[in-house]
């Protein structure tokens, strides 16, 4: 365990500066508007920045302290872009800033309607404001079907991009749970098989997802999607945790590897879920995070807010291109991940207490969910 005494005062700060990027960002009227960047966006706000914004302050404890007419009315911006007769949340603005899909490629809009549907519905209900109508995910409707949800499964590329096969993969087990727990039986087995699919396909030799051919980042990139699936929604330990760890270390010092705000983030998850199964090379993982906070500080803009990658922001989030150009500025994509970085590592640190911030843990199930 780390000292408190070991605090760096730029990380004492995070709190502040982030309020104050925030408020940099905020469009004027009714509370919850938020654009993705402080210049050059084509929206002066949309959902998606919106509910950055506010996983940026829960993170932080500081969405609590609101008053209550600016949650409910952050709650019903957020709402105003769900249908009624689908239970989707979409915005056709952002939709209209996608670029074409290639042949054969998944229709981007579609993709920014799953996004935007599992991201928003899970805001608002952490929020305590849940969704107007039901989200009903009807594309698991044919997965009662077990031969058509492991074909859906099949589909995915685990061995050549396990980052995105995780991810499809991890939604799709999370909306069969979603049915089951909104009293739908015939979901119960399916969401076990999901599971148990996904844990068929880690590689006992290192922990991580996909094929040895793909680079150590992308296997990481791919362990995260799906373990933040099985650990926060279903409250279960990873299996083969000191191999997982070992790999994390071999990434750090992989020549592929490029620092940035998801790579950052996903290592330190990964890394702190071992955890919960082990305390192989503890002491070593608190050193590892430390030794990283000075790297992550040049992200770090003026505002407070953080840029995506080191010396520009990134333009396009989510399928969605938000900024005109490459600009030396932050963003809301990195600002968010960024600070998951941090809630993660003040965890792995014992620091979340002292700095008033939330656990990586809190609300996560103490035993696995059964099925």
């Amino acid at each position: 365990m780390h000292s408190n005494k070991e605090i760096p005062e730029w990380i004492r700060a995070l709190r502040k500066d982030q309020l104050s990027f925030l408020e940099t960002v905020r469009q004027p009227g009714p509370y919850g508007r938020f654009r993705y960047a402080p210049e050059g966006c084509f929206l002066p706000h949309e959902p998606l920045s919106s509910g950055y914004a506010f996983a940026i302050l829960d993170k932080m404890k500081a969405y609590d302290g609101l008053e209550e007419h600016k949650k409910r009315e952050w709650a019903d911006y957020l709402r105003s872009y769900q249908d009624a007769e689908t239970g989707d949340f979409y915005s056709r603005e952002m939709e209209n800033l996608c670029p074409p899909p290639e042949k054969n490629a998944l229709d981007l809009k579609y993709l920014v309607r799953r996004m935007l549907t599992r991201n928003t519905s899970g805001y608002l209900k952490r929020m305590g404001f849940p969704p107007r109508y039901p989200v009903h995910h009807p594309e698991v409707e044919a997965f009662t079907d077990k031969e058509k949800l492991i074909a859906h499964l099949d589909s995915f590329p685990w061995d050549k991009s396990p980052w995105g096969a995780g991810s499809h993969g991890s939604m799709t087990t999370g909306w069969l749970f979603e049915r089951f727990k909104q009293g739908e039986e015939a979901f119960r087995k399916p969401t076990k098989w999901a599971i148990e699919y996904m844990l068929e396909k880690q590689d006992p030799q290192t922990g991580l997802w996909g094929n040895s051919s793909c680079p150590l980042y992308e296997r990481v990139n791919g362990a995260y999607k799906v373990l933040i699936k099985l650990t926060i929604t279903f409250g279960m330990l990873p299996k083969y945790p000191e191999k997982i760890i070992d790999s994390v270390f071999r990434n750090y010092s992989d020549p592929a590897y490029e620092m940035d705000g998801c790579n950052e983030f996903d290592n330190a998850f990964v890394l702190a879920a071992a955890l919960r199964a082990t305390d192989y090379r503890k002491q070593e993982i608190q050193e590892l995070v430390l030794s990283r906070l000075p790297f992550v500080k040049p992200f770090q803009k003026e505002d407070g807010g953080f840029s995506y990658f080191q010396n520009q922001c990134i333009t396009t989030n989510a399928q969605v291109q938000l900024i005109d150009r490459p600009r030396p500025q932050s963003d809301m994509a990195g600002t968010a991940t960024f600070v998951e970085f941090f809630w993660t590592a003040f965890t792995i640190l014992d620091w979340h207490k002292e700095l008033g911030w939330r656990s990586l843990w809190e609300g996560v199930p103490e035993k696995p969910v059964e099925l």
